[in-house]
């Protein structure tokens, strides 16, 4: 297939784990796909990272299959990623799909892939139609629903007994999701919606208009770059102290480098961040600084997890390395072991796991961390499972 002239740079950084494997005896043929450059580039650098990580501990294989991995750049563009899954399934021929970043982006290709009958594994995010009535057997995720950190920052607002909460999330699907979720535990009034454009860099404007609301409290969600101008500037604006600030994707190991001390007093609802002590944790955070000198967010463990998912149900199914169907069974019935804890899969191939928050601490010279409040939503199904016509 031959692609339009636009989507050039996105082919041109459709390259293979040479180093691993080479075509010519590769058993598993794995496409890659995530935002590697713009907004969300760090994102999906650590999804493809954390992927690539396991892939390297087992000298190239996933289930005792050497792979082959094709990595693209969607760009955050819908159109894009649709035209990379084309080619990946209709001429590169791959096995398994595996990443996506943008919830813009899963909303074009969930449908194609699917379609297909491709095994898909989504390592960030997951738009609610795909979790509900569109659900498919052909998916499984080692992420989140998108509604379920902002249930669980919203459960945290109603344990602190907030009464009048302002809420800012971008103008698109997981924006839309966040507030969402957030409203569905929180049981008291909004102050205000703001929805800035995904991408925006300046919140000034926002920033104003959500202190005129005086909420008792300020819940965002500002993915990758946004989280870091707005943080910086709410900070600024000498806000954090004034109205108590609960975010998720918005302060995490990817924006703390950049903020620093400007996010100290914040709190995070999420599932997992480099704050965790358990051993597991402390074993993936050494093995991903070892290898790319630098700390892991939980896109990398997400990539990561999705990795193991691969390897542990071909080793635990051996049929799985050459049945699609079976390798799909096999994946959507696991148990993983995950820095986040054991990682299972409700029937409509979303994860249930556990929502905590954490409080950003200041450790001194200017360097910061995050320390465990607790586990506001424990084993969480996500809201829409009940609207998933696949039968458990």
């Amino acid at each position: 297939m031959k692609l339009p002239k636009k989507f050039g740079l996105s082919l041109a950084a459709l390259t293979f784990a040479a180093s691993f494997a080479a075509p010519a005896y590769a058993q598993l043929k794995i496409g890659h796909m995530g935002s590697m450059s713009g907004t969300l580039g760090a994102l999906g650098a650590d999804q493809y990272d954390g992927f690539m990580l396991r892939v390297a501990q087992n000298d190239g294989k996933l289930g005792g299959q050497a792979v082959e991995v094709l990595r693209a750049d969607d760009q955050s563009k819908p159109e894009v990623g649709l035209q990379l899954a084309r080619e990946f399934i209709e001429k590169n021929n791959v096995d398994i799909v595996v990443g996506i970043t943008a919830s813009n982006v899963i909303n074009a290709v969930f449908p194609y892939i699917v379609g297909k009958q491709v095994p898909f594994i989504g390592t960030n995010g997951g738009p609610s139609p795909f979790a509900g009535e569109k659900c498919s057997p052909w998916f499984v995720s080692t992420a989140f629903q998108n509604d379920g950190p902002h249930e669980g920052a919203g459960q945290e607002a109603h344990n602190r007994g907030y009464k009048n909460v302002a809420v800012i999330a971008p103008n698109y699907q997981a924006g839309k999701d966040a507030v969402a979720g957030f409203k569905r535990f929180y049981k008291g009034e909004l102050a205000d919606e703001i929805y800035p454009g995904l991408g925006q860099n300046d919140f000034s404007a926002e920033i104003t208009q959500l202190a005129s609301s005086a909420p008792d409290a300020i819940y965002a969600f500002l993915p990758g770059a946004m989280g870091i101008n707005f943080i910086k500037q709410y900070s600024q604006a000498g806000l954090m102290d004034k109205f108590p600030l609960l975010s998720s994707f918005t302060i995490d190991d990817i924006t703390i480098p950049a903020l620093r001390d400007a996010a100290v007093g914040s709190m995070v609802s999420t599932h997992w961040v480099s704050g965790a002590t358990d051993q597991r944790s402390v074993e993936f955070i050494e093995a991903f600084k070892n290898k790319y000198g630098r700390t892991p967010s939980s896109y990398a463990m997400q990539g990561y997890d999705a990795a193991v998912l691969i390897d542990e149900s071909i080793k635990n199914n051996p049929d799985a390395a050459k049945d699609k169907e079976a390798l799909m069974k096999a994946m959507r019935a696991a148990k993983v072991d995950s820095p986040r804890g054991e990682l299972t899969f409700a029937k409509n191939g979303f994860p249930v796991q556990d929502y905590t928050i954490w409080k950003v601490i200041s450790k001194g010279n200017g360097e910061v961390g995050f320390e465990k409040q607790g586990v506001s939503l424990k084993a969480h199904h996500d809201a829409y499972e009940g609207q998933c016509p696949i039968k458990s």
